[in-house]
């Protein structure tokens, strides 16, 4: 399945039968080096939450905000922004967003058995196990 049309099939979901009714007539996929987010093991423990803690009225928006979706880059930024006008409107957090599909099959399987192997060497728990960055950078 290509790109566009997952995006297409996606769309479709999100905005249905208008969207579903209408064509792609013309896309393009544009790749540039360096042009997402690194996250690094455990920053997700230091990114904001969508509302400040420690200052009345400040929001944070973007794809370095901690959000429950589990959408990343673009989506996440797109999804935080809706939390944003939720949090501002009064509306429960979820209000508008529509869940992502559980993970595939091989995601799932991966997650599994990438939990396992940390749990494994980390003694019973999973955060005192390597990560995989532990064997990319060593």
């Amino acid at each position: 399945e290509s790109i566009a049309e997952k995006a297409k099939a996606d769309l479709d979901t999100m905005l249905g039968r208008d969207c579903k009714d209408a064509k792609v007539i013309d896309a393009a996929v544009v790749k540039l080096p360096q042009a997402v987010n690194w996250y690094s093991p455990g920053s997700y423990a230091n990114m904001p939450d969508v509302r400040s803690s420690e200052i009345p009225n400040v929001y944070f928006a973007g794809d370095i905000v901690r959000s429950r979706h589990g959408s990343w880059s673009q989506e996440k930024a797109f999804v935080s922004g809706v939390e944003v006008a939720n949090a501002i409107l009064e509306r429960r957090p979820n209000h508008g967003i529509i869940p992502l599909d559980p993970d595939e099959f091989h995601v799932a399987l991966g997650r599994t058995a990438v939990s396992t192997f940390r749990r494994l060497l980390g003694g019973g728990d999973p955060k005192k196990g390597p990560s995989l960055v532990d064997f990319l950078w060593r």
